[in-house]
């Protein structure tokens, strides 16, 4: 059964330690919900979210403040929504991203590999992380989390670099005068190449900093068929006795 992207759902966290994210609507048990964070000024504390596996990190540290997440959960019996804590320091402003899968490996961890960087010269392009041992029928799944440098007035777009790269799950905090923490997905079939991604806008050139986490999402097997059950001539014979 081939891995298919379902729908996504999306929040920001303007000045608050925690932040609520919806489910997905249509999410039955079983299907695969992969969660990205981004939080601006986190320094040393993860953001958590209570029933998310962690995944993959990227952090900018004390160097530019922007940490990226990546969490998986296979769904069973599923909330309307769930909390997502951040850095009780700092971390009071977030992009979140839910996307839903199904065709996802109904047992262990569905990521086959998994990395993560932090870019650390600003502005667009940059380039995500290279996953190694991907196989054709894997999908591979990149996230970027972007935040401002400079908290102004300045403005940016995220866009994936299209071909067989697939958007997915955007979202962007428009607050003026705040880190503008931002998230994006893209997808593709079978690839352990590392996407670039862009951005447009005032902020673009050199105000905006990028971490990416992704992983390779593992496809269910197909169900093998039982093979025929087939009666000897001597079973055959034995039952007109």
């Amino acid at each position: 059964m081939p891995i298919a992207f379902q729908n996504a759902t999306t929040a920001t966290v303007n000045g608050a330690a925690t932040g609520t994210i919806n489910v997905p609507a249509g999410t039955v048990n079983g299907d695969m919900l992969v969660l990205g964070v981004c939080v601006a000024e986190s320094v040393g504390v993860d953001p958590t979210v209570t029933g998310f596996t962690q995944k993959a990190t990227a952090d900018g540290g004390g160097t530019e403040d922007n940490t990226v997440v990546l969490f998986w959960r296979r769904a069973s019996s599923e909330p309307a929504s769930y909390t997502v804590t951040l850095d009780a320091s700092f971390g009071d402003y977030a992009a979140i991203a839910m996307l839903r899968y199904t065709g996802v490996i109904s047992s262990g961890d569905p990521f086959r590999t998994s990395g993560s960087v932090f870019r650390s010269t600003r502005g667009t392009p940059q380039t995500s992380v290279a996953l190694t041992g991907v196989q054709a029928s894997d999908l591979a799944l990149h996230m970027a989390g972007v935040v401002m440098g400079t908290w102004n007035t300045q403005s940016f777009d995220l866009a994936g670099p299209g071909g067989s790269w697939v958007e997915r799950g955007e979202v962007y905090m428009t607050t003026n005068s705040t880190a503008k923490p931002a998230v994006i997905f893209v997808e593709q079939l079978g690839t352990g190449s590392a996407p670039t991604l862009t951005a447009t806008g005032t902020a673009s050139a050199s105000n905006i900093i990028w971490c990416f986490a992704a992983g390779a999402l593992m496809e269910e097997p197909a169900a093998v068929a039982a093979p025929p059950l087939v009666h000897s001539t001597a079973v055959r014979r034995a039952s007109t006795w």
